[in-house]
């Protein structure tokens, strides 16, 4: 009996998404082989020894990690400023990438990026929205394409991770890009996903029409610095008419919620609706309470399996991915206009090639 092949796979980044992934891909993905892992942390390598099979190389550089760890395809799970060029550096050892959202936080790279991964059409390129993944959201989808929510017109979406003590992410929004570049992607992808925003347009290039956003810093004043906010609330007019309204918010005290409300005109689909990890409700003294999901890593647990499954797939099989580079440009624009504006305090229009017109406004530093 013929061995099935198995795509080996390079993982650059261990961090807290990181860790998750190496565990899957080492344990739980019967069509990929870890070969090799890399993070420049110290301690990395001894956490590598002790969690993934013995066979792993761990390297402390990322380009002698995809140059001699034996991988044919790498998957990025590092800080946001570091996309750009270890895709591009995975591209032109001729890998096949995966990389985690956003590819980088402005337009230009994004473009540069997304011009190299066309030139290199042999190979395949996924930045995977982990909700696109999700068995809950897939069933939505499956509602809408057959009609029964009627003409979907409009998405709402919450985003709320829990309280950090540390404030990690206070310092990480130096280069984060921010909250809606790093934390609203997602939610900007999920709205396209359901909203059609291809259909009906007079100008195929030009999907959106303008973009407003406004924010807070309800609890972490230092995020002023960097341009930031704890709380953010953002409204996209798509240029077809349909709209998507996001909430995105650091300050939750009892958990991680994410919720996404589809708007028909025959019915509404409610996703993630009640925040609980499981169906146990506590009944004493304190009245009735249940345990909300920690966060969005327990959330979406099983969109990790899928879309490496995927990935995979795509790369042995020469199969299409169902998320494409446009997919991640389409909301990397979103998500660098919804930022401006914030940071501006002004709404953003977009152009008819397609591009938010960002030039004009003046950058405000100062408490927003």
């Amino acid at each position: 009996m013929a061995t099935q092949r198995r795509l080996k796979v390079a993982l650059v980044g261990l961090g807290r998404l990181g860790a998750i992934r190496a565990r899957i891909l080492a344990y739980q993905q019967p069509r990929i082989e870890l070969v090799a892992v890399c993070d420049t942390k110290p301690g990395t390598d001894e956490w590598a020894r002790q969690n993934l099979p013995s066979s792993v190389k761990h390297f402390v550089d990322p380009e002698d990690c995809l140059r001699n760890g034996g991988a044919e395809a790498v998957l990025i799970s590092t800080a946001t400023a570091t996309h750009a060029p270890l895709i591009c550096l995975g591209l032109d050892l001729d890998l096949h990438v995966m990389c985690e959202k956003p590819i980088s936080v402005d337009i230009e790279t994004t473009e540069q990026v997304l011009a190299k991964a066309a030139s290199k059409s042999h190979l395949k390129f996924l930045v995977p929205f982990c909700r696109r993944y999700d068995d809950s959201y897939r069933a939505a989808k499956v509602m809408v394409e057959s009609g029964s929510l009627g003409t979907i017109h409009a998405v709402e979406t919450t985003c709320l991770d829990q309280q950090d003590p540390f404030g990690f992410f206070v310092t990480f929004s130096a280069q984060s890009g921010g909250i809606f570049v790093d934390m609203g992607v997602h939610d900007i992808d999920i709205g396209r996903y359901f909203l059609n925003v291809k259909e009906g347009l007079a100008n195929p290039k030009k999907q959106v029409n303008r973009v407003i956003a406004m924010g807070q810093q309800a609890v972490y004043n230092d995020l002023a610095k960097y341009g930031d906010c704890d709380n953010g609330w953002g409204l996209i007019e798509f240029a077809n008419g349909k709209v998507l309204t996001t909430h995105l918010g650091r300050t939750l005290t009892n958990g991680f919620e994410g919720m996404t409300r589809v708007c028909g005109t025959k019915g509404h689909s409610i996703i993630n609706g009640n925040s609980t990890i499981n169906r146990v409700e506590v009944r004493d003294t304190h009245g009735v309470r249940t345990a909300t999901t920690p966060d969005a890593f327990v959330l979406y647990d099983k969109s990790f399996l899928n879309d490496l499954a995927e990935f995979a797939n795509a790369v042995i099989d020469n199969k299409d991915l169902t998320c494409t580079p446009d997919d991640a440009y389409e909301a990397a624009k979103i998500a660098t206009a919804l930022q401006y504006s914030f940071r501006n305090k002004v709404p953003v229009y977009f152009d008819d090639h397609g591009l938010p017109i960002m030039e004009n406004a003046q950058v405000n530093s100062h408490h927003q």
